[in-house]
């Protein structure tokens, strides 16, 4: 393969593969949406607000935080969907304030907990009966650098919870 070829994407890799991306909207979940349907997947994204020009039918409006969101998200892609082939969870942030350990109350480590790894476990949950059921499907989970080398002034509870979704 010569390198311009590398830079090249297969456009019939993911034919007919049925994928789900949480935090689809910007960042890196946005990149693997872009990726995932440049490769002929048919993509579903979470998003809280659908962008500006995008295409409703392509995400899905929830709170992946709450309960009810996750709940939402799940029949939802089933509905669209069928079922699910792929599942990235990549949604996450850190809205904690900076200080350290004794400045975050049990609301910042508990909203950290639930964006960055509660989300995650409740779609896993929420679809990997039907994965092992139609035997075969792919749940990712998008972690960060930070689960080793956590910045600890300033995303601690993140750190932590990212920490969590890389050993879980």
């Amino acid at each position: 393969m010569t390198a311009s070829s590398k830079s090249i994407p297969d456009t019939n890799e993911f034919t007919g593969k049925r994928m789900l991306v949480t935090g689809g909207t910007k960042g890196i979940g946005e990149g693997i949406v872009n990726r995932l349907l440049c490769g002929g997947a048919t993509v579903l994204a979470t998003a809280r607000t659908i962008p500006a020009g995008g295409n409703p039918e392509q995400f899905i409006q929830a709170d992946v935080t709450t309960h009810a969101g996750a709940d939402h998200i799940i029949k939802t892609t089933f509905d669209r969907l069928g079922g699910l082939d792929i599942l990235i969870n990549s949604v996450g942030g850190s809205s904690a304030p900076g200080g350290g350990v004794l400045a975050l109350t049990d609301a910042d480590w508990q909203q950290e907990f639930e964006l960055n790894l509660f989300s995650a476990v409740r779609l896993d949950r929420g679809f990997l009966p039907a994965m092992l059921k139609q035997r075969s499907g792919v749940i990712i989970h998008v972690s960060s650098i930070q689960r080793t080398l956590p910045l600890f002034e300033a995303t601690l509870a993140y750190a932590a919870a990212k920490a969590a979704i890389k050993s879980g």
